[in-house]
């Protein structure tokens, strides 16, 4: 029998439409991927206190998980509520008023309701807020 050889140039050929068809399919692959991104999950509650902590109509001040201020107020009917005290206007600092129930921004007099809605100002969208829960006596806050 005779053994068939290839020449060079027609080696040189089949490998690189081999590592082009790699290359080819490779590209393909990473973008379907972003086509089909993976959802993020999102962390866990976070056990911020214990619910006798705070009485109803009282506030009390945590962090989120990036070390920014976060106030969590029992209102009277015991539903608790978790607002991030950064204007969104242009973050400046927020600060709850108990007595009227509103955030003041005093950066450009920005005010805000009980619940971190604006009423008044230049900002127009609400303050952030955080979903909470209430576990066996314990308040855990889900930041992001």
């Amino acid at each position: 029998m005779e053994e068939e050889r290839i020449g060079r140039r027609q080696a040189l050929t089949k490998i690189t439409g081999a590592a082009l068809s790699f290359l080819a399919g490779f590209a393909a692959f990473m973008g379907v991927g972003f086509l089909y991104p993976v959802p993020q999950r999102k962390p866990p509650a976070q056990f911020v206190f214990l619910e006798s902590e705070v009485p109803a109509g009282k506030s009390l001040e945590t962090k989120d998980l990036q070390g920014r201020k976060t106030l969590v107020i029992r209102k009277l009917d015991g539903t608790i509520l978790a607002i991030r005290t950064v204007c969104t206007h242009l973050g400046c600092a927020v600060f709850y008023r108990p007595n009227t129930n509103q955030f003041e921004c005093p950066c450009h007099q920005g005010f805000f309701d009980g619940e971190g809605n604006p009423i008044s100002g230049p900002p127009q969208r609400p303050l952030e807020r955080y979903p909470t829960e209430i576990r066996d006596g314990k308040v855990f806050i889900q930041f992001a």
